[in-house]
């Protein structure tokens, strides 16, 4: 079924015309975005209980859109669901959503040739009741537009055509733009790698710093591991021989970030064999999806060194550290170079507690024995850590998908299913409990008529019709529910390992304050905040539980040194990306609750992405691994003023950045 079988378009904040044979659309959007709106009694019958929703899209600008498609099952102003694309520019590229991903069940969605990252925002659209879509684009620094061909609806998953065109040099970078500190050739790759491994870490002008990174002119008792403390006015992280500490991190301290290859091998200019020289740049697997991977920044070390190149890199890459005052090697890094570095560093767990029975996305049945059973299996990989001074502490996990939802209700959506499990079972004893086992009392409350409370076993299909009264004491179970997620692998955790801090989830943000529940359980709290300064969330969550509170990432980018993606907050240039990290890190250096903030990452991303077609210009490092002078210049005035902010004795930077409209999601 085509485009021209709706009914009705409408315009919302752009500009539409529409080709003489129906297949094209032209979008003009101006800087907030817009919207194609497609509604009519025809979408009613558009949908299959299996197929896809399938159009072809242009993208007219020099960086990458966002092109985002929105569903309605009524007449409400906000959608009920989101579905952004990542689209690379002047590509003609085939989108497709399948449709039984509108349930929202997964927030990402796997990458097809052509396309970058796709998200799925919402709590899930039932394909029946939608009575209206639209196609549009994300806001951006600058107005866009955005050519639609052939929307339809198929049976079948379609192949993926694309354009014969080169984007990528052999070293991994843009061939269609010039910027500078780009590298030119083989010869000024090998002079240039070279020379940073010829350099000799610098001699410390001063010794205010224990050999943990620690403040010596800030003490406490020593315990012979990092702790917290609250010293009357803040809170600090303690070292182990008894300093304060500020946590100042970088996230992914790899050899660069993999590039994913899998069906886009045309666009680059050179790959080599897989079983030849530059072997160890090739990969099929990562911890997130299997597929055809090529590191560009391992095989330009490789160039460069041969196969002795990886102490090379380790070697650099200390060095620069120790030069730039990070002294905390963060999330995601190789545990390789956390050996050969000796500086504190911060640990991923992996494999966090499961359960064949899913409540929602990623939340599992925690009530159930098997969830307790793999809470501990989960804990035993701690054990190797457990007698490491270097280790400041370990986060369970990373952005649970179900947190993500604004105003979740995990309760609501238990009671719908019809699926027994233990949460069900348990959530059924505590409304008993509650209702001092009366169930005409519930009915009443609840507005419904229930003969037993064992009826509740049965799935609500219609839980629009639960009274406020019902929706409290869904509410208060989610909360449990969410206590018991987190307490108890924390509680064995702590069990295997009693020596480093818990520093809990890194929740991608707090959609609601339920997400604060089990937090007794941690030593640290901790988010990844991505706004142009955490000093309103650090405080938010820190008056709230009163402990400290780490953000395990943040980043700027910028769109002047060959990328095509700016990440999750943007500057106009990379001396603003310095001077962003600097007003980020002290603004929070200065809270009271902030006891660290870690940079997302030392690497940029590849050009035309990794394995989730993220491809931001937000690393310390292009992929020649040259760094960003203007940007590190922030970095290393932050780390000298750092202790001095942290205590009060120096004024914060306080000049707001000159940010613009962020391209990436």
């Amino acid at each position: 079924m085509a485009i021209s079988d709706l009914l009705r378009f409408s315009a919302d904040k752009c500009e539409v015309s529409i080709s003489k044979d129906d297949k094209s659309v032209v979008l003009d959007f101006d800087k907030n975005g817009g919207d194609l709106i497609c509604e009519g009694d025809a979408l009613k019958h558009w949908w299959h209980d299996e197929g896809y929703l399938i159009l072809d899209v242009l993208n007219h600008e020099q960086w990458v859109m966002g092109v985002v498609i929105k569903f309605w099952e009524s007449d409400k102003s906000e959608p009920d669901l989101t579905v952004t694309m990542g689209v690379l520019p002047s590509i003609k590229t085939r989108l497709c959503l399948p449709i039984k991903t509108l349930d929202s069940q997964h927030m990402f969605l796997p990458r097809t040739p052509g396309k970058l990252k796709t998200v799925v925002m919402g709590q899930g659209v039932d394909p029946s009741r939608i009575c209206k879509l639209s196609i549009g684009s994300m806001k951006c620094f600058a107005p866009q537009k955005l050519e639609v061909f052939d929307l339809h609806i198929a049976k079948e998953e379609p192949d993926y055509p694309l354009p014969d065109a080169v984007l990528v040099d052999e070293f991994g970078q843009l061939i269609t733009k010039e910027w500078q500190g780009k590298t030119h050739g083989e010869d000024e790759l090998r002079s240039y790698l070279n020379d940073e491994a010829n350099k000799m870490i610098g001699i410390p002008t001063e010794h205010s710093l224990s050999q943990y990174g620690g403040w010596r002119n800030k003490g406490f008792e020593a315990s012979g591991f990092f702790r917290t403390e609250h010293d009357g006015r803040r809170w600090w992280l303690v070292d182990p021989e008894g300093h304060g500490f500020y946590s100042l991190g970088m996230d992914c301290i790899w050899p660069g970030e993999a590039a994913w290859v899998n069906g886009i091998k045309k666009f680059f200019r050179w790959l080599p064999d897989r079983e030849g020289v530059f072997k160890e740049a090739w990969t099929t697997r990562n911890s997130h999806s299997d597929g055809e991977y090529f590191n560009f920044t391992i095989a330009n070390f490789i160039r460069a060194f041969g196969t002795d190149w990886w102490g090379k890199w380790a070697q650099i890459t200390k060095r620069r550290l120790s030069e730039w005052g990070i002294n905390t090697i963060g999330n995601w890094s190789s545990l390789e170079f956390i050996k050969y570095a000796q500086m504190p560093y911060v640990w991923p767990l992996e494999g966090f507690p499961d359960t064949e029975y899913k409540i929602f996305r990623d939340f599992p049945d925690v009530f159930s024995k098997e969830y307790e059973d793999n809470a501990r299996k989960f804990a035993e990989q701690l054990e190797d850590f457990k007698e490491d001074r270097y280790m400041i502490g370990y986060f369970l996990r990373n952005e649970p998908q179900w947190a993500f939802i604004q105003d979740l209700n995990l309760a609501k959506i238990l009671l719908e299913d019809d699926r027994s499990s233990a949460s069900k079972d348990a959530l059924i004893k505590f409304l008993a409990k509650r209702y001092d086992g009366d169930v005409e009392r519930l009915s009443k409350e609840w507005d419904m008529s229930f003969l037993s409370f064992d009826q509740l076993k049965n799935g609500i299909k219609d839980t629009s019709a639960l009274s406020d009264k019902a929706l409290s004491d869904l509410d208060d179970f989610s909360e449990i529910m969410i206590e018991r997620y987190v307490a108890i692998p924390s509680r064995e955790a702590k069990r295997a390992d009693p020596n480093h801090l818990n520093l809990g989830m890194r929740y991608a943000y707090i959609s609601q304050d339920k997400l604060l529940a089990g937090y007794q359980n941690f030593d640290v709290f901790s988010i990844n905040c991505y706004k142009m300064s955490p000093t309103s969330d650090v405080n938010y969550i820190g008056e709230i539980i009163n402990m400290p509170v780490l953000v395990g990432e943040f980043h700027f980018g910028a769109l002047d040194r060959g990328l095509l993606s700016t990440g999750l907050r943007a500057v106009t240039d990379q001396r603003q990306r310095g001077l962003a990290f600097k007003y980020y890190v002290e603004t929070g250096a200065a809270n009271e609750y902030c006891v660290g903030t870690h940079y997302f990452s030392l690497n940029d991303q590849p050009v035309l992405g990794r394995f989730d077609g993220e491809n931001f210009q937000m690393g310390a490092v292009d992929v020649c691994y040259r760094p960003y002078d203007e940007f590190i210049d922030g970095i290393k005035s932050t780390s000298s003023d750092l202790y001095e902010v942290m205590d009060d004795k120096k004024t914060m930077y306080n000049v707001y950045p000159e940010e613009i409209e962020r391209v990436g999601f």
